[in-house]
């Protein structure tokens, strides 16, 4: 499952951020990895205590593009 919002940056360069999901134990590194083939990336894991919030709560408050959300994004989502 996923959440991403794409942006055009004002040098015309497409940025992506994102919170990926049940990918079980595959190394976050194979991510930046993959990434740096076409740019640069930055890979953080995810800390729960921090919350979905704290990675991606200002894309959702300002006019920041395209937000995509996995169809199955739903069945994961819990309030604390």
């Amino acid at each position: 499952f996923y959440f991403r919002v794409t942006e055009l940056q004002q040098r015309e360069v497409i940025h992506y951020h994102s919170l990926i999901g049940g990918v079980g134990d595959i190394r976050r590194l194979l991510f930046k990895d993959f990434w740096e083939l076409h740019g640069f990336a930055r890979v953080e894991a995810y800390e729960p205590g921090r919350g979905a919030n704290f990675y991606v709560g200002k894309y959702l408050t300002k006019d920041a593009g395209d937000i995509r959300f996995s169809h199955n994004l739903s069945k994961h989502l819990t309030t604390s």
